[in-house]
């Protein structure tokens, strides 16, 4: 903590006065406190701590008096009041006023102040300080409630903010130390930097590494895939080959040895009304059968009556072969069914059409052939895009690094460091320009310093950012504040 007595002598001793606003301020929490506790004040009974609340602590009559500036002239006569008489207690408050408010010590008791304190609340400090004590104000409330209409109480968190500026103000250590002190921050702020970009790096790297392992196996992958593809399809496609000449080298085969020549002992009539055999079911077979509803029969000797009498029989007229829609390809190099009526009706063209076998056998051949499906060609899984987490990462640790310095400069605004404050709200703002939270506590810190109008702007530009915040009602009330105490002190 700092008393007021300490701060009016180190203003005295360094030539020079306190602002008028951070004055009137001071003087009139100080009113308000001794007329709340009814208290005798002192210069070293009003304290400012660390968080900018002001205290003003008892007094005791009892004690040897260390300021006796602050006696009344009635003190000094015979009949002397006590010091905690109310009338006593305004020519206190007076002193105090006069000595805030002019920079100066205040004139012995019974000499009445000079020109030096003018202004409305100049003229109340005057009326306290009357040597007449009929002519004083009659007590500490009415004191008070003369000063509230000249200078209102304003918000808790600005009244704070000018007293922690004043209070730290004048208790700054040496400019040697404070240098010191921001030299080895600065140093800790570069090596909390310097591992955050420590860690980012060894994430991307980490990445790199993912993602390279990632296209090796896709790139083991494929080449599997297409060295499986040419298996398949070198072993499928000389087997639909072999199948094909092996069943053409069959209808060859049979039709030169007359195997497929209709039998001689069958009439006309009979050939005619005989019923088809019935169409055995489909059954998958590599090579076409022989057909099973010809009968071959031995040949009449010749000569025979029988070969004489019987007529050539004249084979019946061969049914169509169903037509099978050919089922796709269950898997590479697999063979659509061939049914054995298909087979048949084949072999009766071959036995009707000697002259066609050759025809037959092609026909057969590329029937066969174009059975077999070839296995379609794995398509290749796409590639994964590189990876484009560079400039994300980059922007993440930035931000990390202005949400840190953000929580730095708070913790300096409630300790009442508002230089400190500052330096870690711009380089907030250096790493994210849109920092809206920093934008509100550079106007704290300048509001505690008393620069009205960077405070305005500061307060601007994070309304601009965030004006639905939840405190932008406080804000706004602040700026107006600030605004009027600036055309206030303009005008005086």
């Amino acid at each position: 903590m700092i008393t007021t007595h300490e701060i009016l002598e180190k203003s005295r001793a360094a030539g020079q006065r306190l602002p008028y606003n951070e004055a009137a301020v001071l003087f009139a929490g100080a009113v308000r406190l001794a007329a709340a506790s009814d208290s005798t004040l002192r210069g070293r009974l009003v304290r400012i701590d660390d968080a900018g609340g002001l205290h003003v602590e008892g007094f005791d009559e009892q004690a040897p008096e260390a300021e006796p500036a602050y006696l009344a002239p009635e003190l000094l006569s015979a009949d002397a009041p006590d010091k905690n008489d109310p009338k006593v207690q305004v020519y206190a408050v007076g002193v105090l006023g006069y000595e805030l408010l002019t920079g100066r010590l205040a004139p012995p008791p019974g000499q009445a102040p000079g020109p030096e304190l003018t202004g409305p609340l100049g003229d109340v400090v005057r009326r306290a300080l009357a040597v007449d004590r009929r002519e004083r104000i009659e007590d500490l409330r009415e004191l008070h409630e003369a000063v509230e209409e000249i200078q209102p109480r304003p918000p808790a968190e600005g009244e704070r903010n000018i007293l922690s500026a004043l209070r730290n103000r004048f208790s700054r250590p040496p400019p040697e130390k404070e240098a010191l002190a921001k030299l080895i921050d600065k140093l800790h702020q570069l090596e909390a930097q310097v591992a955050q970009l420590g860690k980012a790096q060894a994430r991307l790297q980490a990445s790199q590494r993912e993602s390279s392992e990632t296209i090796e196996r896709f790139e083991v992958g494929q080449t599997r895939v297409d060295q499986a593809g040419r298996r398949r399809q070198s072993v499928v496609a000389p087997a639909m080959a072999v199948a094909a000449f092996t069943s053409a080298a069959i209808l060859t085969a049979a039709w030169a040895f007359g195997l497929l020549a209709i039998p001689a002992r069958f009439g006309s009539s009979s050939a005619a009304s005989a019923p088809a055999p019935p169409a055995p079911e489909p059954v998958e077979v590599a090579p076409p059968v022989r057909d099973a509803a010809v009968v071959e029969a031995k040949p009449a000797p010749a000569g025979s009556k029988r070969a004489a009498a019987e007529p050539t029989p004249v084979p019946a007229e061969p049914k169509p072969a169903p037509v099978e829609a050919t089922p796709p390809p269950s898997e590479a190099g697999s063979v659509a069914p061939v049914t054995a009526e298909a087979g048949a009706d084949a072999g009766s063209e071959a036995a009707a059409a000697p002259d066609n076998a050759n025809a037959d056998a092609g026909l057969a051949v590329g029937t066969d052939a174009g059975t077999a499906q070839p296995a379609a060609a794995p398509t290749p899984a796409s590639a994964p895009p590189p990876p484009r987490r560079q400039a994300s990462s980059r922007a993440a640790m930035l931000h990390a690094l202005a949400l840190s310095q953000v929580r730095r400069g708070e913790d300096a605004l409630e300790q009442g460091n508002a230089d400190e404050a500052l330096a870690s709200f711009r380089a907030a703002l250096e790493n994210e320009p849109t920092n809206a939270v920093a934008f509100r506590g550079l106007g704290m810190a300048y509001a505690m310093q008393g620069h009205d109008s960077e405070a305005l702007q500061a307060y601007d530009k994070y309304l601009r950012l965030m004006p639905k915040a939840l405190d932008a009602p406080g804000i706004r009330r602040s700026m107006l504040e600030l605004k009027a105490r600036a055309n206030a002190g303009a005008k005086k």
